[in-house]
């Protein structure tokens, strides 16, 4: 492979990236002001076109994973939704029945959901096209564990930030390892079990 391929393989998974990212920030500017993210489609098709464009040289580098597909142009179907999915724990011996939710991060609402069973240890929410707050409750709601930076910290007492996590789901993917574990957060810092 040579340093020009590396270079343009990096090109196109920056755009690709680039389109995806456009899709979840036009939701996201298209309710905060009411329409404007039609512009950031404009953006979507001018890097989508840039995509198709590039030149036929690039056949020496290595296939990039593809894309979920639907729509006939390949592209994942806008509006699919994805799939969010992690480990389960609780701050004591066993895994108690647990109501994990996903918040939507513009409207704060509960936007899925679902509850476990004793000793489960993982779970699996699917979310429409969005970004999202994880939080696990204990099904009386009174204690809580949120997807946090003390989660992704290690969770060890010099890990302070309690913050919960933005996870983006759109396109059909599937999105690992959202761990709501963080039971150890001030009261008061996770939204109020729904």
């Amino acid at each position: 492979m040579t340093p020009r391929s590396l270079t343009i393989g990096i090109v196109v998974s920056g755009l690709g990236l680039a389109v995806l990212s456009c899709s979840l920030v036009g939701r996201a500017v298209d309710s905060a002001t009411g329409g404007a993210a039609s512009t950031l489609q404009a953006v979507q098709s001018e890097l989508e076109g840039m995509l198709a464009t590039l030149p036929a040289e690039m056949g020496d580098l290595p296939a990039l994973p593809p894309l979920p597909t639907g729509a006939p142009d390949g592209l994942p179907i806008v509006g699919s939704g994805g799939t969010i999915t992690g480990s389960l724990s609780y701050p004591s011996e066993g895994i108690p029945p647990l109501h994990v939710v996903a918040f939507d991060l513009l409207s704060t609402e509960p936007a899925a959901s679902v509850d476990t069973v004793a000793g489960q240890s993982t779970y699996s929410l699917s979310v429409p096209d969005g970004i999202y707050y994880v939080v696990a409750y204990t099904l009386d709601g009174q204690i809580a564990g949120g997807y946090t930076a003390a989660v992704l910290c290690g969770l060890s007492v010099d890990c302070n930030d309690h913050e919960l996590i933005a996870v983006p789901a759109a396109g059909g993917m599937a999105v690992d390892g959202i761990d709501p574990g963080d039971w150890y957060a001030p009261e008061g810092t996770f939204p109020p079990a729904p």
